[in-house]
């Protein structure tokens, strides 16, 4: 039986305590001031009543050399995946829809991701890079959660901002870099041809 909450029967929780900073809830979006986070901890970093606080931790298996944090230990390390994507045509005179050949990178170090399109001679389409390297949330409903390397695997899609990615291969790097941490690599999928690209070469032709 608990004691009674009456003062001379409780212990002081602050006993030994070192900590007593308040978490930052508020910071500025394009200088509008806004809640940044619901999910940060109360006084000192303990967790509020009822709250829920997901791990900082690395989602990286834990080995048995140095404890370096991720930044340096994946420093200079990039993830290649070679993707591909369905887009449909305003002019359906000559197709209905475009093949766009796009390198998803993934940087192990922080998360983030960047998807450049590689060029293609008179293709007629702008070319380069697509997305900028930052973090990218899920599609909803789990859009407060963000992209990690156990969502990328060969045969499987991607979704940023709307736009699927269907990933059909990788390099030797990256696939090596998946089975090291436990994920089953699936073998090269056929990416299929652009089908302008295609009457293109035979009017060529």
């Amino acid at each position: 039986m608990a004691l009674p909450l009456l003062p001379g029967n409780s212990f002081n929780r602050n006993v030994g305590k070192e900590r007593f900073h308040k978490s930052q809830h508020w910071g500025f979006c394009n200088n509008v001031m806004m809640l940044v986070s619901d999910e940060k901890p109360g006084i000192g970093g303990e967790p509020l009543l009822g709250q829920k606080i997901k791990p900082k931790c690395s989602i990286y298996p834990k080995g048995d050399g140095s404890d370096v944090p991720s930044w340096v230990a994946f420093d200079k390390q990039v993830l290649s995946f070679d993707a591909y994507l369905e887009e449909e045509v305003p002019d359906k005179s000559q197709t209905n829809y475009r093949i766009r050949y796009y390198k998803i990178y993934f940087y192990p170090e922080d998360d983030t991701i960047q998807v450049n399109e590689p060029e293609v001679k008179n293709s007629g389409l702008l070319q380069g890079t697509s997305i900028r390297r930052h973090r990218i949330t899920l599609p909803p409903p789990d859009e407060d959660q963000f992209y990690t390397v156990y969502h990328f695997n060969v045969g499987t899609e991607v979704v940023f901002y709307g736009r699927t990615f269907k990933i059909y291969d990788c390099d030797a790097f990256t696939r090596n870099f998946l089975r090291k941490i436990g994920v089953k690599v699936n073998p090269p999928v056929q990416c299929p041809e652009d089908p302008y690209m295609k009457i293109r070469r035979e009017v060529r032709n």
